[in-house]
């Protein structure tokens, strides 16, 4: 029996598949989705190539989780961002700016590395409820500025942050590119 180096088999257990999860992410970025196996991910993991089917079964459920671990950090550092500002316009402010810096620290590179993933279809709808939750605070934001239909108005909120996330993708300075979005979004959504 492996020796565990947690207090219990569950944090070890827990910390073994978080383990996996980081070291995928990171060769997702680096190299791609062909970068993404079983002996890669466990040998930069440095954990024993069967392992990976202990936590996962198969290179889908992998992806998946991935995307959700890094789907849940983005909404909490947006979650973050939103508690510190005034609601309104200071809030949509704040959502913009973070969604732009957090881009500019790489941290959508997962995204972009996952949008041509084959997912199986089940998977894929796992993976497209979790980002749909990324709307919520956005359809917040929109409600308490006093935009009618914040629901309808956010889908396209999220096409303009997504069209400024791929400015800063490609170069272009975080800040030139969230106020950018914000006087779009105030001038077009907000009048």
């Amino acid at each position: 029996m492996p020796k565990i180096t947690a207090p219990t088999v569950a944090e070890h257990r827990a910390a073994q598949r978080a383990a996996l999860v980081r070291a995928a992410g990171a060769i997702l970025v680096a190299e791609g989705l062909a970068g993404v196996s079983p002996r890669a991910v466990t040998e930069r993991a440095g954990l024993a190539r069967s392992s990976f089917y202990d936590y996962f079964g198969t290179k889908d459920d992998l992806l998946v989780a991935i995307a959700i671990d890094a789907i849940t950090e983005w909404d909490a550092e947006i979650e973050e961002a939103l508690a510190n500002a005034e609601a309104g316009a200071p809030r949509l402010r704040a959502l913009v700016e973070a969604t732009m810096a957090m881009t500019a620290d790489g941290r959508h590179g997962i995204a972009g590395a996952l949008r041509d993933a084959d997912l199986h279809p089940s998977r894929y709808e796992d993976l497209m409820q979790m980002h749909d939750a990324l709307l919520r605070p956005v359809v917040a934001v929109l409600g308490e500025c006093g935009v009618r239909e914040p629901e309808r108005a956010a889908v396209l909120v999220q096409g303009t942050l997504a069209a400024g996330m791929q400015l800063v993708t490609h170069g272009a300075d975080h800040r030139a590119v969230a106020e950018d979005v914000y006087r779009l979004l105030v001038d077009g959504v907000l009048a």
